[in-house]
């Protein structure tokens, strides 16, 4: 199955930064300062941070001035898709005692989740 345009971005996700480990926000897709066009985003924000989360970029990244900002894959981060709605997974906190990182599809509604049990499937544990 494929992402469709109909899928929506969960606005009470958890999504990890992936590259500070902080918790991202929500962005609404009229916000000015997601730069994602019309599409819900996450966004660290910690510290000037500038990583987005939606769900067909997966994690990526702002570079550039605020009103013409460029999206930039982060390298080694997007590597699993969700097999129902094919968008990207994000990493979300792994509250159990398991080592390793849980990952979950970002759709509204969708409880698929892939439990990454060695460093390889997370570049930044």
């Amino acid at each position: 199955m494929t992402f469709a345009s109909a899928d929506i971005l969960g606005r009470h996700l958890r999504p990890l930064c992936s590259r500070d480990n902080h918790a991202m926000k929500y962005e609404s897709s009229g916000s000015s300062s997601n730069n994602a066009g019309n599409q819900a985003a996450y966004h660290c924000g910690f510290m000037g941070c500038s990583v987005r989360y939606n769900l067909v970029d997966g994690y990526y990244m702002l570079i550039g001035m605020p009103d013409h900002a460029n999206p930039v894959d982060e390298p080694g981060v997007n590597t699993r898709t969700c097999p129902r709605h094919g968008c990207w997974l994000y990493r979300r906190e792994n509250v159990t005692a398991k080592p390793g990182a849980l990952w979950c599809c970002g759709v509204e509604g969708c409880d698929y989740r892939y439990q990454a049990n060695t460093k390889g499937d997370w570049v930044r544990t």
